[in-house]
Formats: C-alpha cells, structure tokens, sequence
C-alpha cells in the first residue's frame, strides 16, 4: 500500500461518508488523521479498521461506509481487497490488527464469516474498553500522552445552553398577545378590513455562561480540562467568557474563542502570570465582581467556579464575594475535585465560606464527572 497522507484521506472519507448519508464530521476526521499518524497502518486492511473505529458511530451505516471506504481508498488496495470488501466487511485474523493496537490485550475480532452484528457490537466494545478506561481515570495522574487524548475528548463533550425568557417580544402565529400594530398595519392593506390577528410571543435569548478556574498549583491538571471545556463551549454557542486566577484575575474570553486546539493551552500559560501559584480565592472573585459581574458579565447566568476551596487569606473575604456573586447570577456551579474522595467534606476554609452560596457541587476529576458540567448548566435550582 502507498503512504496515506493522513489529513487528505480523512476529510475525503468524511465527504465521501457525508455523500452516502453517513453522519460523521470534521471532529471524527480529525480524530482519525491523528490515529492515523500514530498506528501508520501497513495495508489496507489496518486502514479499514482504523477508518471504521473512528468514523462509523451506527452499524445500520456499514454499507455506506463500505461504499465511501472503496471511493477513497480506491488506488490505495488492490482488486482483491476491494471484491472482499464490495461483498462485506473484511474479518481480521489476529495478526491483522492495527500496530497501535496489538499490545492492549484487546480480544480479537470475530473470524466466522457468518458472524451477525451482534458480534460486530462486542467488537466495537472492545475497541472502546480503552476509551473507557481514559474517562475514568484522573486528570492529576494522566502521563502526557493520555493528557493529550483527554484534552482531544473533552472537545466532543456536550456543551449545554440555557434559554430564558427574553423582554422583546417578536411576531408569531400562534403568540400569546395581540400585535395591535401589526393588524392594524395589515388591515390598511385590505382597506380597513380586519383580515388576520397579528400576535407576538416573547423571545427566548441565551443565558450568560462564566467559567472563573483556579491555576494554582494544585489545580493545574484539573483546569487544563475545564479551561478546555470554556474554549469548546465560547466556540460553540454565545455568551461564555472564561477567567483563570491564581493570586489575581485574567480574562481568557478571546484567546479561548479565537486559538487553535493545539495552541490554546500555551496561549493559556503565555497569558497567565500566576499560572501554578499561589490561590487568592476572594481576592479573585472580588475583582470579578467589581469589574465584570456588576457590569452584567455574569447577571442572570451561570457562573462555574472550579477550585479546590484551599485561600490563602482571610476566608471571610470568599463568604462576602460569594453572597455578592448570588446575588448576581442564576445559579452558581462550583467544580472541586476533592469530592471525587467519598468522605470527602467542605472543610477547607474557602470551600467553607463559599459553599452555602453554591447551587451545585460537583467533582470534575476525570472526563466522566467533566461531563456533568452540562448537566448542572441546564438544571434548575432557582424559581
């Protein structure tokens, strides 16, 4: 088989995909360019596998995929490759499996020809068994290269958006009141006629989304992942801006909107003076106050503060900037890694002062408690 040139054979998969009417996107492209620069697959058959791990989601697509698979590797494999796979999917032999792959203790796939999709889902369990394994792990004890894949999978984590109420109201069929204006306006069209009640609803607008993350020391490893989560939620839906602190407060609003995902995390650090030291918590949620909540940044959202409780100074100061925030906000989620421990209790002394103003306690220590950040987002606490 000829060099794949990663990035070229994803997207033309993904087009080839998205003409048959399989579902699968840039992320899953760019997901399977990246496995594919890793495993670099020797045959076409390893190509296979790799493509239909990474780019098929349902097994009811497999003859589409199939159909896109020959389209795009069509000058990759040779004619006997392309009839097996015309007439089904190919079985791997034990030897056939991918080289990034083979020493995970992963089962084989099934050999019988006349396995039934039953089988092909114990298959694609299989490949996923170390996925699983990567969302349940704790961000503090991943080695660099699981902290990448982890960083890569919290972009395709659910980004939740909260609708209010809106005081505008617009024109609607079926509207809640009369639009006066609106039928009297149509009725100077049909000379004075009375034709059709206008009516109007209210809008529903976004509500504010804050993300405030400690960098301190301690909660480097943990913030990375939220301060990943605040990127992927500013670029997929409007009103989110992201803060970090340390010892003081820094906006990160526009390098989370406008940096690539490779170098977000170094724009991060780049912008950061304090980055990994000392934790003021009330220091911080005081100049956010004065600066950014009084002035409507965070008024009648949500606010996700992730730290571990752990102030420096006077926690007193933490209790009177959380009563202000309250005041301010919707609804306040509070990400503390601590209570990933089950006899975990809000002892320290910011976490103390704060937590009877938090609405939602969470652990976000690892992808699979990450994930209920979207949750908590959308919840209701408050009438």
């Amino acid at each position: 088989m000829s060099t794949v040139d990663s990035a070229s054979f994803a997207g033309r998969l993904d087009r080839a995909l998205a003409k048959h009417g399989v579902a699968a996107g840039t992320q899953r492209a760019t997901a399977l360019a990246r496995v594919l620069d890793v495993a670099k697959p020797g045959g076409v058959l390893e190509l296979y596998w790799l493509a239909r791990i990474a780019m098929l989601s349902d097994l009811r697509d497999l003859d589409g995929f199939h159909a896109a698979f020959l389209e795009t590797a069509n000058d990759l494999a040779d004619a006997r490759v392309l009839e097996a796979l015309t007439h089904g999917a190919p079985r791997r032999r034990r030897d056939d499996r991918p080289a990034a792959t083979r020493d995970r203790n992963l089962p084989p796939p099934p050999s019988d020809e006349s396995a039934d999709a039953g089988e092909d889902e114990a298959t694609y369990v299989a490949m996923a068994s170390g996925d699983e394994r990567l969302s349940s792990r704790d961000f503090a004890e991943m080695d660099d290269a699981e902290r990448v894949r982890a960083l890569a999978a919290v972009e395709r984590l659910r980004t939740a958006v909260e609708m209010r109420p809106s005081r505008r109201r617009r024109a609607s069929g079926n509207g809640d009141r009369l639009d006066l204006r609106a039928t009297m306006r149509g009725a100077a069209r049909t000379a004075g006629e009375l034709v059709r009640r206008e009516t109007s609803a209210r809008r529903d607008r976004v509500r504010r989304l804050v993300f405030l993350c400690d960098v301190s020391g301690s909660m480097v490893p943990y913030a990375r992942a939220v301060l990943q989560y605040a990127r992927v939620a500013a670029r997929a839906r409007p009103m989110v801006r992201a803060f970090a602190f340390a010892t003081e407060l820094t906006e990160l609003t526009a390098i989370a909107r406008r940096a690539s995902s490779d170098a977000v995390m170094g724009a991060f650090a780049t912008a950061l003076n304090d980055y990994g030291g000392g934790t003021r918590i009330g220091r911080a949620l005081r100049d956010f106050n004065d600066r950014y909540a009084q002035r409507g940044a965070a008024r009648g959202g949500t606010v996700v503060i992730l730290s571990d409780g752990w102030e420096r100074d006077d926690p007193a100061l933490v209790g009177r900037e959380m009563a202000r925030l309250r005041r301010l906000t919707r609804k306040i989620v509070w990400v503390n890694p601590q209570k990933k421990h089950a006899a975990f209790e809000p002892l320290a002394g910011g976490m103390a002062a704060a937590i009877p103003y938090v609405d939602i306690l969470i652990a976000g220590h690892n992808l699979r408690s990450l994930d209920a950040i979207a949750e908590a987002i959308e919840k209701t606490v408050r009438a």
